[in-house]
């Protein structure tokens, strides 16, 4: 269950490094005998610069680690010097605000050094140190990062190998999630049906699946990092087609469970789109067979047996990629070996739905199989085969289908237009009113109020997620004063408890951040209220100042991000929608390109990647989307459209990635002598026309045709599956355009927020 819910254990490795860090600094400062007060300024340090020290690799981390120490001794220092002097402190506090915000532009690293420099400034403001106290002070920040250096990379080292092995336990735990809630379907049977309600039956596999898809985008994302590329290729492809294939079992299962003749691709869009869906159980004919081979599913998988060689064992032992045979020559879906295709154990007479069911449950296990063979190398060899040397194209034959045309991007908005910038005065400005304020509200703890508006912008790149953000932030604090009422009081004078309790704390806000922003806001007010009773400044009424200089500064960021320099939600996700969409054209344009055109890239994971970049796509759109789809929007109309757009993109998504699939089981220019070929060149073109009309927010044109190509041409099986995926795509292209407002294409549901 971990490994299925913390693709990679990333959280739980970031909180490891997090706690491990403060850990060490605390024992080896409390060795030294430092006083309390640099324990905590010690300990913040280490837990801070442990959560923004990010980087793609060891180098870079180390490079960024080594000038964090200096960052921190400035900021700390200007804290201490001007502490007697709060006039000029607090406009320093809002001039290091504005910095820390501008310096996200310079990547990774100007993110971590800004918040840094800004989260050690503030922690100097409760922590009562004089000027002759610096140099102990600087010592102890030494000490924390020297400690935090040797948990990242010598105790807890966390190379680009470890990451992806810890990520193909956890494919494997996401395969096992939905190998048994497809079991649990089979098992719920018919009085299962009549006590749950529709939307109960569908919700674990919509979950499960999702889960399974972010771990396959997590693992395509890090294999370039640990294998040499025909490898990283083959894993790649392997993945791909195993997501791909799982969640076409269960469009196939839903099928089987209706009566009529619809086609599966209509099931799709119940796996994406907001609804209950269909019952995904108790076909019949069949059906006892079929549900049979569901609950011995975790159990094949187990096993990860496979009745063929497969194309990684032949990688493995020639110095050259397999030449993958054209899909004509293998017969079945979802073929990924040489040989016989795998017959599937279903009674001889059986519904046509069952039967393609009984079908998609080999082909899915057969696919497993395959990736459990392509995980077989070892990462920390870095050994594979050479790369296939690309043959020169012959001179006769189609030409690869040219990308639509696509205006030229124009340059980075300078000024005020910059986001950073932007975000940059609208923080400056907040916190300028927030300082103000809060003084008024506690000349002690003004700082909180600062904190919580600068903490709003971050992470946020339009008003309505500001304002989501700044309502969990309230709603956490609530519910972390409430708690710490019960907790922190009894534990006065048992400083040892209240520190291993303040460890379970920064635990948990580690763990819970890129979760639940509320989670981590509960942990970081009962962390607050235990380092007050540690400081020996611990009242109730603390708690209370607490939560009311929270809630003002939320209030603060939120008017800064209305009435200065405002980005309304819709034209953030107009922008994201017209990316998504372009990527969406890119990935049916590279698909065609590699079917039809001999002189396409020879390596057959280029559509996957393009299909990747689409999906990571959806994914930031999704993400942006999220105050509008949010249960407690205001606007239910614009939800419900926003909800159906996105699920649309999201099959459109699917359909790329099946499209994907088949184009790498071929050699290039598999389809160019058939006349599959030029329709399939003709419907792509025109289908990546659509999407980048949409884009620039232009209406579409009419439909696909249904039909095409000669009279006599019956096209094989595959290049029906291949030309239905990109007709039912257009169908979903063109619903979004329908249910977008005319002219704004990424503006769902009407006026922007």
């Amino acid at each position: 269950m971990l490994h299925a819910t913390d693709p990679g254990l990333v959280r739980l490795v970031g909180a490891a490094h997090t706690v491990g860090a403060i850990g060490l600094t605390l024992a080896v400062l409390g060795a030294l005998g430092f006083a309390t007060p640099f324990l905590v300024a010690a300990g913040s340090s280490a837990l801070v610069w442990s959560m923004v020290l990010t980087g793609p690799r060891e180098g870079e981390q180390a490079v960024t680690h080594a000038l964090g120490l200096p960052a921190a001794l400035l900021a700390a220092t200007a804290a201490v010097l001007l502490a007697p002097y709060p006039a000029v402190s607090g406009a320093v506090f809002v001039a290091l605000l504005f910095v820390t915000v501008y310096v996200r532009r310079y990547g990774p690293r100007g993110t971590a050094l800004g918040m840094n420099a800004f989260q050690m400034y503030f922690v100097m403001q409760f922590v009562p140190l004089s000027a002759d106290q610096l140099p102990r002070l600087w010592a102890a920040l030494a000490v924390a990062f020297g400690c935090g250096a040797l948990v990242r990379f010598v105790l807890l080292r966390t190379s680009p190998d470890r990451s992806f092995a810890r990520l193909r336990r956890s494919v494997r735990a996401c395969l096992g999630d939905v190998a048994e809630a497809l079991a649990a379907l089979a098992d719920g049977g018919a009085a299962a049906g009549r006590d749950r309600s529709r939307a109960g039956r569908l919700t674990p596999l919509r979950r499960r699946l999702r889960r399974l898809h972010t771990c396959a985008l997590m693992l395509q994302d890090g294999v370039e990092e640990c294998a040499v590329p025909p490898v990283a290729a083959q894993v790649r492809t392997r993945m791909t087609e195993t997501d791909v294939r799982a969640e076409r079992l269960v469009v196939m299962l839903l099928r089987a469970g209706q009566q009529g003749d619809a086609s599966a691709e209509d099931f799709a869009h119940h796996l994406h789109l907001p609804g209950p869906g269909p019952r995904a159980a108790g076909a019949a004919g069949g059906g006892d067979v079929l549900a049979a081979r569901l609950r011995a599913l975790p159990d094949t998988l187990a096993r990860g047996a496979t009745t063929a060689r497969t194309d990684t064992e032949a990688l493995a032992e020639s110095s050259q990629a397999p030449a993958a045979a054209p899909a004509s020559a293998r017969p079945g879906y979802g073929r990924t070996t040489d040989g016989p295709p795998p017959r599937s154990p279903r009674p001889p007479e059986c519904p046509p739905a069952v039967a393609d069911a009984h079908q998609a449950l080999t082909d899915f296990e057969q696919a497993a199989a395959g990736l459990r063979e392509a995980f077989r190398w070892s990462p920390g060899t870095r050994t594979g085969p050479a790369p296939r040397a690309q043959e020169p194209a012959p001179a006769s034959g189609p030409a690869a289908p040219p990308a639509p045309a696509r205006p030229e991007p124009g340059p980075e908005p300078g000024g005020l237009r910059r986001p950073t910038t932007r975000a940059a005065v609208q923080v400056a400005c907040g916190a300028a009113l927030a300082t103000v304020g809060g003084q008024l509200i506690s000349a002690d703890h003004w700082y909180w109020a600062v904190l919580a508006c600068w903490m709003v912008f971050f992470n946020t790149s339009s008003t309505g997620e500001i304002a989501l953000k700044g309502s969990r932030r309230v709603a956490g604090t609530l519910v972390g004063a409430l708690v710490a009422l019960l907790v922190a009081a009894p534990l006065a004078g048992h400083p040892w408890t209240a520190l291993v309790l303040t460890l379970v704390c920064v635990f948990g806000m580690a763990y819970t951040a890129a979760l639940s922003y509320t989670a981590a806001t509960f942990f970081i007010t009962l962390m607050i209220a235990l380092l007050s009773d540690l400081l020996g400044s611990y009242t109730d009424g603390l708690l209370l100042v607490r939560i009311a200089e929270t809630a003002f500064g939320v209030l603060c960021g939120v008017v800064a991000a209305v009435v200065v320099l405002p980005r309304a939600t819709g034209r953030r996700t107009d922008a994201l929608l017209a990316d998504a969409l372009r990527a969406l054209a890119d990935a049916v344009t590279e698909t065609a390109r590699r079917l039809t055109s001999p002189a396409a890239d020879p390596a057959p994971d280029g559509p996957v990647r393009a299909a990747h970049t689409a999906d990571r796509r959806v994914e930031e759109l999704a993400r942006s989307l999220t105050p509008l789809v949010h249960p407690v929007a205001p606007h239910r109309t614009r939800r419900r459209t926003s909800l159906y757009v996105l699920g649309l993109l999201e099959t459109c998504a699917y359909h790329a990635r099946v499209l994907a699939v088949e184009a790498g089981r071929g050699a290039p220019g598999g389809w160019s002598r058939s006349p599959a070929g030029a329709l399939l060149e003709e419907r792509a073109r025109t289908l990546a026309a659509r999407l980048e009309d949409l884009a620039e927010g232009r209406p579409g044109g009419p439909p696909l045709p249904t039909g095409g190509g000669p009279r006599a041409w019956t096209p094989t099986p595959d290049e029906a599956r291949v030309l239905m995926h990109v007709r039912r795509m257009d169908d979903d292209v063109r619903a979004v355009a329908e249910a977008l407002p005319a002219g704004r294409a990424g503006r769902p549901g009407g006026e922007p927020v």
